[in-house]
């Protein structure tokens, strides 16, 4: 009796936490306004992904301060060598650490072998986000973010990591999310889009005009 007590309380306890977790996410994204910290600089992981997602969140850490957002830390996928090359192309500022992980699924790869490949990357993802214990993620779509968010997310409940996760869905989404938007649009502390139609679609969202200066927004 004693164990399933114990065990009924810990249940309890972490189905509390979880509700604590989503209230706060609730919170943030009800706010139009930084949550307010008690301490700098801010650990900033920012997930890189391949082609156009790696040019949009450079453009984007553009408008980042240093002096509050750091260290800033990349992380891309093993196979990934066109985003570290465009990162040094892009100049400007660099990355106080880079982390690479395993992909979850390469292009071609078949469904079974991938269920193995999947779990492994998840397994990685937990050990670096357990490691450097982020204040905020900063991610743009690529699949490669989701196990890296789903850990944050998990560490943030069992109070292990702050991990407020920031989701700018891909500048290309003007009607419809990704499929990683979608999935984290619940999730995200601050969930933005580009475009107005996208926006009348997920209120809960913010737009920017980072990538388009004329568009008349603010950023």
């Amino acid at each position: 009796m004693i164990i399933i007590f114990l065990l009924l309380l810990g249940f309890c306890a972490l189905m509390f936490r979880i509700g604590s977790v989503l209230k706060s996410i609730q919170e943030n994204r009800d706010s139009v306004k930084r949550p307010k910290r008690t301490s700098f600089p801010i650990k900033t992981m920012v997930v890189l992904g391949s082609g156009g997602h790696t040019s949009e969140m450079l453009q984007i850490l553009k408008h980042v301060d240093p002096k509050i957002y750091s260290p800033l830390i990349y992380v891309i996928a093993s196979t990934d060598s066109t985003s570290e090359r465009r990162v040094k192309a892009f100049g400007g500022r660099q990355p106080d650490q880079t982390l690479r992980i395993p992909r979850s699924r390469e292009v071609g790869q078949s469904y079974v072998t991938s269920v193995a490949t999947t779990l492994w990357s998840f397994l990685f993802c937990f050990w670096i986000v357990l490691k450097n214990r982020p204040n905020v993620l900063l991610c743009n779509g690529p699949g490669t973010c989701l196990p890296v968010a789903i850990a944050a997310l998990i560490f943030r409940v069992i109070g292990l990591c702050e991990g407020n996760l920031v989701f700018v869905e891909s500048f290309c989404r003007v009607e419809s999310l990704s499929l990683t938007g979608k999935l984290l649009y619940p999730l995200a502390d601050m969930f933005i889009v580009h475009w107005d139609e996208l926006h009348e679609k997920f209120p809960r969202s913010l737009t920017i005009s980072t990538l388009v200066p004329n568009k008349g927004r603010k950023n």
